[in-house]
């Protein structure tokens, strides 16, 4: 269900359509499945598909940040779009994210 490729030692999952309460829980557990079981600690959520974004899936982010937190891993976005940036700036969760503008730029500051 989530495209995602590997770029060196990063996942790069690439997300798409409406992130919502309809699908949250959902992607919540397909990236939970795909970084346990290709042991990843670097993650890059391309954002560039993502046309709406609830609280469910705020909180599926937040909980794949926790999960790579918890195995000293890196969870960074890039390619968010306006409309949906501007709901990480009212919520306050920019602080919590490492956000790109663009893929390339995430890729280049994986350490």
């Amino acid at each position: 269900m989530l495209k995602h490729t590997n770029k060196g030692d990063i996942l790069v999952v690439y997300l798409e359509g409406r992130l919502d309460v309809s699908v949250a829980n959902e992607v919540e557990e397909g990236l939970a499945e795909i970084i346990d079981n290709g042991g990843h600690k670097k993650v890059l959520l391309n954002m560039e598909g993502i046309e709406y974004m609830s609280s469910s899936g705020f909180r599926a982010c937040i909980s794949t940040l926790r999960k790579l937190n918890s195995k000293e891993g890196v969870l960074k976005m890039c390619n968010i779009k306006p409309a949906v940036k501007r709901i990480f700036d009212v919520i306050e969760l920019t602080s919590l994210f490492d956000i790109y503008a663009t893929e390339a730029d995430a890729l280049a500051d994986f350490k």
